[in-house]
């Protein structure tokens, strides 16, 4: 049985790429709720987050899931040859929105496929490698047309009888274009999602910058609203709970920095500096007694000799001295 990785998406926006434009964060919540669906007996483990556009593609064992505001996207690896319009049904029911779609690609094969479906019934899929057709359901949709007429031929085609007028790997990536409106390449739109291994593995620890994060905005951050919020309902209102908590600007609490010397970026920049010099004079002040004290005391350096006799014995080079 072939295997390769597909990418679904749940619609109920009619501008996906208007919604990265606006740097909206992916809410891993609505993630954790999808997996319990799918592996209620499998105890996931968070891979972090990052952009699917610059990310590798879901390995064995990983689901990848970005949840935004009218629009779902899990990739992750399927266990079956690339062909749309045999997709397990719990795939196109993982989430309910009227527009689903598909876009698979197997590297070993070199079969790319995409499917849509609207309300449940499917409306267009293809799958073919690029000297074969695999599948061909549906009528071709506008955007195919100047494909299958030869405008974008493929490169060797003359040396192939079998080879289609087209990369099927291109129809693919112009099926994505003409559906979500860009296309998922490095340079192109970011989207976050929230990774996850479901095979068992360890969970990949989260690094937090060290120190305070300069924060942005002159008012509470979505962590202090979250926290706000949940005080309201009467529940804990631990920041760290909040779905925000990993952001970097949300480290610093506003009432925090509402109490640096100026508003804003301007004075928050400034309260930082000042702690940051005011860290450094005592370091300077404290290093600045035993350094005084051993050049005016002219047995400091007897001490200090006295104090270790067997130096050379335990392999200490002559001029370590010269060299502290």
């Amino acid at each position: 049985m072939g295997h390769h990785v597909a990418t679904f998406w749940y619609l109920s926006t009619d501008d996906p790429a208007a919604l990265f434009r606006s740097g909206v964060r992916s809410d891993p919540g609505f993630a954790r709720r999808l997996l319990s669906r799918l592996y209620p007996k499998i105890t996931v483990a968070s891979l972090g987050h990052f952009p699917l556009n610059r990310s590798a593609s879901a390995g064995a064992g990983e689901i990848y899931i970005g949840s935004f505001p009218g629009l779902t996207v899990v990739q992750t690896p399927i266990s079956h040859p690339v062909k749309p319009s045999e997709t397990d049904p719990v795939w196109l029911r993982l989430v309910d929105t009227p527009t689903v779609l598909e876009f698979s690609h197997d590297p070993d094969s070199g079969v790319s496929g995409f499917g849509r479906w609207e309300s449940g019934t499917l409306v267009r899929s293809f799958a073919a490698a690029d000297d074969r057709i695999v599948e061909d359901e549906g009528m071709p949709l506008p955007f195919e047309r100047p494909y299958w007429a030869g405008e974008f031929p493929l490169e060797g085609a003359d040396d192939n009888p079998l080879a289609l007028p087209f990369s099927a790997s291109a129809l693919l990536h112009a099926a994505h274009r003409d559906w979500l409106g860009f296309d998922l390449e490095p340079g192109g739109l970011d989207v976050p999602v929230d990774g996850f291994a479901t095979d068992g593995r360890r969970e990949v620890r989260q690094h937090t910058p060290p120190g305070p994060a300069l924060h942005l905005a002159d008012g509470p951050g979505r962590a202090e609203l979250h926290a706000a919020a949940r005080r309201d309902a009467g529940e804990d209102d631990d920041t760290t709970a909040s779905p925000y908590y990993d952001d970097d600007y949300e480290r610093i609490p506003f009432a925090d920095r509402a109490r640096s010397s100026g508003r804003g970026l301007r004075g928050l920049a400034s309260g930082l500096a000042g702690g940051l010099a005011g860290r450094v004079g005592d370091v300077v002040r404290k290093g600045a007694g035993p350094l005084r004290r051993g050049r005016n005391d002219p047995s400091a350096g007897t001490r200090d000799r006295r104090s270790h006799p067997g130096d050379r014995d335990h392999g200490h080079h002559p001029d370590d001295r010269d060299h502290a």
